[in-house]
């Protein structure tokens, strides 16, 4: 169950249907990973006052295609970003929770770095970027 207590918020979003998580996939041809689609299920997007943007089922389609992620990080979803240029990747993988991070302008896999291994975790606990 993802916790939203620890997170000081701009925004959150309502939570998200199932109907517009399949919607996405079909739009995306792509999977969504359980551990997002819980997030999802539990706010369909939000930023946070640190400037964490977790994208919503309005906003995530838009992002991949702006970010290109499908050609520079192809098997990857972008699931938001920090609001300075870094993008959070997760594999598009139906068991996927790991979150790696990596500059929007170079997003070469072998230099993305390690967020966490489980999504609903990080969030959970505030989500907190590493240094």
């Amino acid at each position: 169950m993802v916790d939203l207590t620890k997170l000081e918020m701009d925004y959150n979003n309502p939570p998200g249907s199932n109907e517009d998580i399949v919607q996405i996939e079909k739009l995306m041809n792509t999977i969504i990973p359980i551990a997002f689609k819980e997030l999802l299920l539990t706010s369909n997007g939000f930023l946070t006052t640190e400037g964490v943007f977790i994208y919503g089922t309005e906003d995530i389609v838009e992002r991949n295609k702006t970010w290109e992620v499908n050609q520079y990080a192809h098997g990857y979803i972008a699931i938001g970003d920090d609001s300075g240029g870094r993008v959070f990747l997760m594999a598009a993988d139906t068991d996927s929770s790991q979150v790696i991070i990596s500059d929007s302008g170079d997003m070469n896999l072998s230099h993305a770095d390690f967020m966490t291994n489980d999504l609903v975790e990080w969030v959970s606990r505030g989500c907190t970027i590493p240094e």
